[in-house]
């Protein structure tokens, strides 16, 4: 029976999920599972080596520090098991975060001392994850304190009765957007290579935006002309149909606003929200609270030109989760913010 049990101990080391190092006194390593060996890009048998030597010496930048402090750790402090987390940089390999337990090893009469002991295993994903969470959070955070900060302002102004044209509040949302994106960068290991930039099937991402832009340009001439049987005084009197005077110096720069805002709207909130909702719908309710956060910030140009943006980003968030850039989505936006502009649904 005993013979069975030692038989059976260096086979349940040896085919652990975790990597189990033991070293002696002197540092020499006595034991280094397989899985051990894998997850710190080694490829032989390091038994009878010098953990100094294999190790230490070879890492000269100093990346794999703190994974050696729990060595010595248990080499200083030998009453105590030491655990944490630390980064592990292998040969040729991406950086791994691993969790990890060392402790000295004494004998069975508990005084004679044998070695140390080093338990770790790959959390790298988890600890992706986790760090996602708490930056979407914060992502989440600087938004709302930003749309807060425009609809304070709005009100304000609107107290004081000094509101400015709509075409003033749509340049300070431009600028909010940037404050907040530059926040995000700085705050955040947030990137732009985050979002699905590159488009890797025009086809398939640019003809139904196309189509949904054609068919949204028909819809909103459509409903001018039975708004202005139905409802005359909707729109301003006398004025054209079409509109060309309503332009205003926003319109210039009207391309570069809508790349921000759907950056903002779809690659920064929409993809961090999926990150805080959990569940089933999480992907739905990423769409509609960035669809209603980012509608709201239309609020100056009345409520059913706010309903009618939410409508849209909401629309857009479909198209995007399904597609994964923004491009499409810019045409969708730039066509529909300028056509209803110049019929006058923005008064």
């Amino acid at each position: 029976m005993i013979q069975d049990v030692k038989e059976i101990i260096p086979r349940i080391l040896r085919d652990m999920n975790d990597g189990v190092l033991v070293l002696d006194r002197q540092g020499q390593i006595l034991f280094l599972n397989e899985q051990g060996r894998k997850m710190l890009g080694e490829s032989q048998d390091m038994t009878g080596q010098n953990y100094a030597a294999a190790f230490l010496e070879q890492d000269m930048e100093g990346a794999n520090d703190a994974f050696h402090q729990f060595v010595l750790d248990a080499v200083y402090d030998k009453d105590h098991a030491h655990s944490g987390e630390a980064d592990y940089r292998a040969h040729n390999r991406e950086t791994r975060r691993f969790s990890l337990t060392s402790s000295f090893l004494r004998s069975e009469d508990g005084v004679t001392p044998i070695g140390i002991v080093v338990l770790f295993s790959d959390v790298t994903e988890i600890a992706r994850l986790n760090r996602q969470r708490r930056e979407s959070s914060t992502i989440f955070a600087v938004l709302m304190i930003c749309v807060c900060l425009y609809l304070f302002l709005w009100s304000l102004l609107r107290y004081l009765d000094a509101e400015p044209p709509g075409w003033v509040m749509n340049l300070m949302i431009e600028a909010i957007s940037v404050v907040m994106f530059v926040i995000i960068l700085k705050t955040t290991s947030f990137s732009i290579r985050d979002i699905g930039l590159r488009v890797t099937n025009a086809r398939a991402t640019f003809l139904p935006d196309i189509l949904i832009t054609i068919v949204g340009t028909v819809v909103l001439i459509l409903g001018k002309v039975v708004l202005l049987r139905v409802a005359p005084n909707f729109f301003p009197e006398g004025a054209p149909f079409w509109d060309w005077s309503v332009g205003t110096p926003a319109d210039i720069i009207y391309p570069l606003t809508v790349i921000l805002q759907e950056f903002l709207a779809r690659g920064v909130m929409q993809e961090n929200l999926k990150r805080i909702f959990t569940g089933k719908y999480a992907g739905a309710m990423s769409i509609v609270v960035s669809a209603l956060v980012f509608g709201v910030l239309h609020i100056a140009y009345g409520l059913p030109y706010m309903l009618g943006a939410t409508l849209l980003l909401g629309v857009l968030g479909v198209f995007y989760h399904k597609q994964g850039n923004i491009w499409g989505l810019c045409i969708i936006h730039y066509v529909l913010g300028e056509v209803a502009t110049f019929l006058r649904y923005l008064i």
